[in-house]
Formats: C-alpha cells, sequence, structure tokens
C-alpha cells in the first residue's frame, strides 16, 4: 500500500514538474493514476506458493435419490 501511494505521489509531482501544478493537471493525473492503478489490480492473478499446483474441483453431493431429477417434468 506504501508503494502505491509513493508511487501515485511521484507520478503527480512529476506531471506538476512538467506541465505546472494546476488545479486541472493534478486532478487529471490523480484521475489517471487511480484508474490505471485499479485496472492492474484487476487483472492480477492469485498468486502459488513454490511446489503448489494442485486445482481444487467443487463436488456436489445431493441427497436423495437421482429418479426425481431424471424426470422431465421435474422442475427442482
Amino acid at each position: 500500500m506504501f508503494v502505491t501511494i509513493l508511487s501515485l505521489g511521484a507520478l503527480v509531482l512529476g506531471a506538476g514538474l512538467l506541465f505546472g501544478f494546476h488545479v486541472e493537471v493534478v486532478g487529471l493525473v490523480l484521475l489517471i493514476g487511480g484508474i490505471v492503478g485499479l485496472s492492474t489490480i484487476s487483472r492480477r492473478t492469485p498468486r502459488r506458493l513454490p511446489g503448489e499446483q494442485e486445482t481444487v474441483v467443487e463436488e456436489r453431493h445431493y441427497i436423495g435419490g437421482r429418479e426425481r431429477r431424471d424426470d422431465p417434468h421435474y422442475r427442482g
């Protein structure tokens, strides 16, 4: 979290030094930095530990016989 805030501050500082510290420039840089940050967070895949290669497959267990689910008129 600290690295994210630090990099966003560096981005605003660099844009401010390059284009001037106007309200529009700072706001636009913060807006673009937030959008880019959110898009990179949403694309991040879960990290796996070294040696972890298994995938868990969900199992479903139904109570009761199958004859009712096999009936074409059953709507449950």
